[in-house]
């Protein structure tokens, strides 16, 4: 105490001013506490609200694929009368455009909507062309319940909007895959999407002429019809369709997660390229096309295993 006192003295007599302690940094502390505290809240909300919106609409997309189930189930059934009915052969058309309509190329008419088969359309897009069939459609996925519930979230976290990217995401993605094997692993799985992608587009009405347009049009006289919902839900499952074809067409034999460990921070030109891909959709492109048209799939697949490729 006498030395304190006589410090303060000392100081006093001096004219100095007695330095404080300077207790700022402890405030510092506190408040970078509190701060983390409200960011770990403010992450906490905005992950409810997304689950909630996940949530919200998972359900819309499940009301989605069931009316797509059911409408792929009667044009499969309609298609086996077809077949089973004579048909006189097609004389075969002088070019692609007088085919399909226009100078369109085929995949670029099909996005642009000038074609609109499901899987049963297959043989009707050959028969308009004037060559034959001999694929069958790929078989599809009937899911239960529950693993459309699944399929729904898949969609939901897939999906972004040009310009932007779902790799943010991918935790939740790989998540998925890694406790619903079936996801990955079946590839009926990845034909159901695209044959309900497809179906939805065709009762759009903007399908191929003759065969096609007649069928349309049955569809909307039976009260099938599209409205902006379905576009916008017919969109997001494409980005579906996307995620889980992309792994097979970049021959990453480790699935999804060697993917995006791949393009998530791409080092390399071939990761970069996959990037690209993966962000302009261009997977989800190449396995709708195929669903379409399973002669060309069969007929590349059957080049490649015999190495006569480019």
């Amino acid at each position: 105490i006498k030395v304190g006192a006589q410090s303060c003295q000392e100081s006093a007599a001096s004219g100095t001013p007695r330095a404080m302690n300077n207790y700022s940094k402890w405030d510092n502390l506190a408040d970078s506490d509190e701060e983390r505290e409200k960011e770990e809240e403010k992450r906490r909300l905005l992950n409810e609200d997304d689950q909630e919106r996940y949530r919200e609409v998972q359900e819309q997309i499940v009301g989605w694929l069931r009316r797509q189930e059911l409408l792929m189930e009667r044009h499969d059934r309609e298609a086996a009368e077809r077949r089973k009915r004579p048909r006189a052969p097609r004389s075969a058309p002088s070019h692609a455009s007088s085919t399909f309509g226009g100078s369109t190329s085929l995949l670029g008419g099909f996005m642009g909507g000038d074609f609109g088969p499901t899987g049963f359309g297959a043989d009707d897009a050959h028969a308009a062309s004037g060559f034959p069939s001999f694929a069958e459609p790929a078989p599809w996925r009937r899911p239960s319940a529950d693993e459309r519930r699944i399929l729904a979230m898949l969609i939901v976290v897939s999906h972004f909007e040009d310009g932007s990217t779902n790799l943010d995401r991918h935790p939740q993605l790989l998540d998925l895959i890694r406790h619903n094997r079936w996801l990955e692993e079946d590839p009926a799985t990845l034909e159901l999407l695209c044959r309900a992608h497809n179906t939805s587009m065709r009762i759009s009405g903007g399908g191929r002429k003759d065969d096609d347009e007649e069928e349309s049009a049955a569809e909307r006289a039976r009260g099938a019809h599209e409205t902006p919902e379905d576009r916008r839900l017919r969109a997001m499952c494409f980005s579906g369709i996307n995620t889980l074809a992309a792994p097979r067409k970049a021959a990453c034999a480790g699935g999804l997660l060697e993917l995006i460990t791949l393009i998530c921070t791409p080092e390399t030109g071939r990761a970069r390229d996959l990037r690209v891909r993966w962000q302009k959709k261009e997977f989800a492109k190449d396995a709708v096309f195929e669903s379409l048209f399973p002669d060309a799939k069969r007929t590349k697949e059957e080049e490649e295993d015999s190495g006569w490729t480019e």
